[in-house]
C-alpha cells in the first residue's frame, strides 16, 4: 500500500512539474516582487527575463526605479535574482524608470534602461545577471520603451516609439536606429518604421529571415512583418494579443528549445493592480505563411511538455 501511495505522489509531482503556472512569480514565493515589462532573452541556453519592478504600494508608475532578473533553464523552475541594478545610484540617472532590455555583444551584456521616462542609459556586465557597471555617464539617446536587437551579422539596432519625445513626423510610431559596434552610440538617425500610430511597448524578433515588430496600439498588442530590420514601412498584420488583464501590456518574444514564447504582464494576479503587475508567458504558434496565431492568455499553461 505504501508503494501505491508513493507511486500516486510521484505521478502527481511529474504532472505538476510539466506545467508552467502563470504568473511566473507567486506572492507566496520567497523574495516575491512585482516583475513587470518582461524583456525575455536567451543566453547560454537559459532564459533570462529582465523586468522593471512595481513596488507593493504603487498607485502610479512614478515609483518604478530599479530592475530585476528572473532565470530559468526549462521554463518550469525559476530563479528570482531580485533587484540587480539600481540606476538611481548613478549620479546621472533619475526619475521614472520604465521597461528595459538587454543585449549581448563582444563579450559584454548591455542593459538598456530609461530614466526620466525617455532618456536611455546603459550598464554592462560580463554575465547575464550582473554585477552591472556604468557603461556611460549620460543618456545615449531619447526614446520610449527601448528594445535592442543584434542581427545575425552582428549589427545592433535600437527601437522604441516617440510618443513622449519629438522625433521626426508628428504622431507616435515604431522607430529604429543602428547602434555602433560599441553598443552605446547611435550610428545614424532614427527612422520611422510604421505607417500606423502606436501607443508604446515596441519589441522586435526575427524568425526564418522575417523581422517581426510588435507594439501596443490602444489596449491590444499588434504586429508587423518586414524583410529588413529598418523597413519603411513594415506591414501591419493584425492583433498579436488582446488587452492584458488590468495592465497596459508590454510584451517580448523568444525562441527557446525550438519553441516560441510570448512574455507579457498582467495586473489581476498576486493581489496586483494596474500599477502592480506580474510577468507571465504563453506559447506562440505560427502559420505556414509566417503570420502568428493570436495569443490567448492563461493562468495555468499546460502546453509545455516535459
Amino acid at each position: 500500500m505504501r508503494n501505491v501511495f508513493f507511486f500516486i505522489f510521484l505521478i502527481a509531482f511529474i504532472v505538476s512539474s510539466c506545467k508552467a503556472q502563470n504568473p511566473i512569480l507567486k506572492k507566496t514565493d520567497p523574495g516575491f516582487i512585482y516583475a513587470a515589462d518582461p524583456a525575455a532573452e536567451v543566453f547560454n541556453g537559459k532564459v533570462y527575463v529582465y523586468s522593471s519592478r512595481d513596488v507593493p504600494d504603487a498607485v502610479n508608475f512614478s515609483t518604478m526605479q530599479d530592475y530585476a532578473v528572473l532565470e530559468s533553464s526549462d521554463l518550469k523552475t525559476w530563479i528570482n535574482h531580485g533587484v540587480v541594478i539600481k540606476p538611481r545610484e548613478y549620479t546621472w540617472a533619475h526619475g521614472q524608470m520604465n521597461a528595459p532590455d538587454v543585449a549581448y555583444k563582444n563579450s559584454w551584456y548591455y542593459f538598456y534602461f530609461p530614466y526620466n521616462k525617455t532618456h536611455i542609459g546603459v550598464a554592462k556586465s560580463r554575465t547575464p545577471i550582473g554585477p552591472w557597471q556604468e557603461a556611460v555617464s549620460d543618456k545615449i539617446t531619447t526614446i520610449f520603451d527601448p528594445t535592442v536587437f543584434v542581427d545575425d551579422d552582428g549589427q545592433a539596432y535600437i527601437y522604441g516609439n516617440d510618443h513622449k519625445v519629438n522625433i521626426g513626423e508628428p504622431g507616435a510610431h515604431i522607430m529604429g536606429a543602428k547602434l555602433k559596434d560599441n553598443m552605446i552610440e547611435l550610428d545614424g538617425p532614427w527612422v520611422r518604421l510604421s505607417e500606423e500610430i502606436v501607443s508604446e511597448a515596441v519589441h522586435i524578433f526575427k524568425r526564418n529571415g522575417i523581422y517581426y515588430f510588435n507594439a501596443r496600439v490602444g489596449p491590444v498588442t499588434k504586429y508587423w512583418m518586414a524583410d529588413t530590420p529598418l523597413p519603411q514601412y513594415a506591414t501591419l498584420k493584425g492583433t498579436l494579443a488582446p488587452d492584458a488583464p488590468n495592465a497596459p501590456n508590454h510584451a517580448s518574444a523568444i525562441e527557446f528549445n525550438n519553441e516560441w514564447y510570448f512574455f507579457y504582464h498582467r495586473g489581476d494576479v498576486n493581489d496586483g493592480s494596474f500599477y502592480r503587475r506580474s510577468a507571465c508567458f504563453e506559447k506562440m504558434t505560427f502559420r505556414e505563411d509566417g503570420t502568428i496565431v493570436p495569443i490567448e492568455y492563461t493562468l495555468e499553461n499546460d502546453k509545455i511538455e516535459k
